[in-house]
């Protein structure tokens, strides 16, 4: 039989956790299991950021990239059919379009 790693010392069952999440956004890492395995783990906003800010002093500022945070080609490539629609659109035709 196998273990598994649970790095909290609370532990919610991912059924349980969807009738109320914001309850456990905490202070503390409470862990989220599914079918008793780790799933994730449930942490509030400020001990995330607290967790990202620990991460990049450990890490020289140039290879720090956080996963969450769209990279400049994402942004690009997600707006470039918009950015390419006004560029050559006549003046009569983005008629619906209300900034």
């Amino acid at each position: 039989m196998a273990t598994h790693r649970i790095l909290a010392e609370e532990f919610v069952s991912v059924s349980e956790m969807r009738k109320h999440p914001a309850d456990y956004f905490t202070d503390r890492p409470i862990a989220v299991m599914n079918k008793n395995q780790t799933a994730g783990y449930m942490v509030g906003k400020e001990l995330f950021e607290s967790m990202v800010d620990l991460i990049k002093q450990l890490q020289p500022q140039e290879e720090f990239t956080a996963k969450f945070q769209p990279f400049l080609t994402q942004l690009k490539a997600a707006t470039k059919g918009s950015y390419e629609f006004f560029a050559n659109a006549k003046e009569e035709e983005p008629e619906d379009f209300i900034e």
